[in-house]
């Protein structure tokens, strides 16, 4: 009888399929950490956006109430503390008179969330990672009256 040639293997091809089972998995885990690193960095972007954009809203509408309040500096609060999200923003207004105009600022600060020791490219972080966000607004509004300088007809 001949043998089938199923059964027949040379001695150089025993454990070959292990060796590339073993390769094709190396090279999988590979694949997932580097999906699973892109995943939790485009989560961390997105934070970072959606703080970003919860702190220009919040200097949006402290800069909104000083233009309209300009002339009546209490009716807007100078320090507040708000909570969105589960983070606290800092939002500070001044109004500072100068000359004929007004200046107007407005400041907001949150605190960073980033992790102590590394930064967003994973390498050593430098000394503004560590610091808190923020956004400065400045305006000014002139203090004369809309009146002055037209001419009647």
């Amino acid at each position: 009888m001949k043998p089938s040639w199923g059964a027949w293997r040379p001695a150089q091809q025993q454990g070959m399929a292990l060796v590339e089972a073993l390769i094709a998995s190396a090279v999988l885990a590979i694949g997932l950490m580097g999906a699973a690193q892109l995943s939790l960095k485009s989560q961390q972007t997105a934070t970072e956006n959606l703080q970003n954009t919860v702190g220009q809203m919040l200097a949006l509408e402290a800069m909104d109430c000083l233009q309209a309040q300009a002339h009546n500096p209490t009716a807007c609060p100078a320090q507040q503390s708000i909570v969105v999200q589960g983070v606290r923003y800092t939002r500070q207004a001044q109004i500072l008179p100068r000359g004929q105009s007004t200046d107007l600022l407005v400041q907001v600060t949150w605190p960073n969330r980033r992790l102590s020791g590394a930064s967003a490219d994973g390498l050593n972080a430098n000394s503004s990672a560590h610091s808190d966000p923020q956004i400065s607004w400045r305006s000014s509004v002139s203090t004369l009256p809309s009146w002055v300088g037209v001419s009647s007809p």
